[in-house]
């Protein structure tokens, strides 16, 4: 299957995130920002403590479409990694959204006057 243009997938790249990146946290998501020269990328986890497949894929898929919403006012480069905590499965999507948003904002990835 072909990777998708601004996705991490491999270990080794969400390593250096968790590494070298800022961590913001949220009551249902973690933010990771490692700053580069290159466009923006971003990656989706959740680990297994959340739960099963079917309650990881789905907050999975809620970070992603909430990511959809919100990546038009993101200005900053360097690679993005969202975890999801075990509160994305049982937030509202919009509450979902707003901490993503505010959390981007502390990470200095929205644009200024975008809010």
């Amino acid at each position: 299957m072909p990777v998708r243009p601004g996705r991490i997938v491999s270990r080794a790249d969400f390593s250096k995130v968790y590494r070298e990146g800022r961590r913001f946290s949220g009551e249902s998501l973690v933010v990771y920002v490692r700053p580069t020269d290159a466009g923006r990328r971003i990656g989706v986890t959740a680990g297994r403590g959340l739960g099963g497949a079917v309650a990881r894929n789905r907050a999975k898929r809620r970070l992603r479409e909430a990511y959809r919403r919100i990546e038009a006012r993101l200005c900053g480069r360097g690679d993005v990694v969202f975890v999801a905590r075990s509160g994305a499965v049982a937030a509202a999507f919009g509450e979902i959204v707003r901490e993503m948003e505010a959390l981007c904002a502390a990470g200095r990835l929205l644009c200024a006057g975008a809010t």
